[in-house]
């Protein structure tokens, strides 16, 4: 299969230094984009996604975007998470209509669902969007944006609802004293799986799904629907499948954030 060309937003944050990367070794041309400098080798834009002129240059020559730039977790709504996870979010959508992008792919978040209870036996996608904080109000409305620019300007937009993926050691720590901490992980290995599946999968007019990992079969988001549409098998259960040592994943001193799902 040919590969594509790809603008990875974020492209220096834990989950896309790992999606640049996978996608790099799998023969697809990706040009990071983040206000921070490149972490691995290869074609990198240092901006903000308010420079809308640097955003257009840089996903001019591209098919697919995939943004996971985002303010990653709790924060003040109007200063921090309006500007960057809601507007931002719009500003990448417009780029790709204004430029005939033909695909984005955003990083949401399980959180969307954050407002239920997250000990029940499994949470599908018919309970719609509940978010229980700002965040995941950020959140849910960057999956908002995406369905209307795919209705209206036929974009194909597909919302990822990522499951927790461990960013470092002290976070790995934790992840067994939150509730369903490790019903709601999601390892690297599975994540850039999904992105290789998610680029590459054809007419997905628009799809919000959850992706977590396999969790011993007892993951607490419902993956189904990610199988049917785009053949993702999760493998991984805790701690499987991530490394909190292994430069492989580890290259950023951004990856010492940390992103509690609850």
């Amino acid at each position: 299969m040919q590969g594509k060309r790809i603008l990875v937003t974020g492209a220096s944050g834990a989950v896309g230094h790992t999606v640049t990367r996978g996608l790099r070794e799998r023969g697809h041309f990706v040009r990071g984009y983040d206000l921070s400098p490149a972490t691995l080798p290869g074609e990198h834009c240092v901006a903000d996604l308010a420079d809308l002129v640097a955003l257009r240059q840089a996903s001019a020559d591209v098919d697919t975007i995939i943004h996971l730039a985002a303010v990653p977790d709790r924060d003040n709504f109007a200063d921090q998470l309006v500007p960057n996870n809601i507007v931002g979010t719009q500003r990448v959508l417009e780029v790709a209509r204004l430029n005939g992008v033909k695909r984005v792919i955003y990083g949401s978040s399980v959180r969307v669902v954050g407002g239920i209870d997250w000990q029940q036996e499994k949470i599908r996608l018919d309970v719609g969007l509940v978010p229980g904080d700002h965040y995941g109000v950020s959140k849910a409305t960057g999956e908002i944006l995406g369905r209307m620019y795919a209705d209206r300007f036929g974009i194909s937009v597909i919302c990822a609802r990522l499951g927790w993926f461990v960013r470092n050691p002290d976070e790995a720590s934790r992840v067994e004293s939150v509730v369903s901490g490790t019903r709601i992980y999601l390892s690297h290995d599975d994540a850039l799986e999904f992105f290789v599946r998610a680029v590459s999968v054809e007419k997905v007019a628009f799809a919000a799904v959850f992706v977590v990992s396999k969790n011993g079969g007892n993951a607490l988001f419902d993956v189904e629907p990610t199988r049917e549409l785009f053949g993702f098998e999760p493998r991984d259960s805790w701690p499987e499948g991530s490394s909190w040592s292994n430069e492989r994943y580890f290259a950023s001193p951004r990856h010492g954030a940390s992103l509690l799902p609850k």
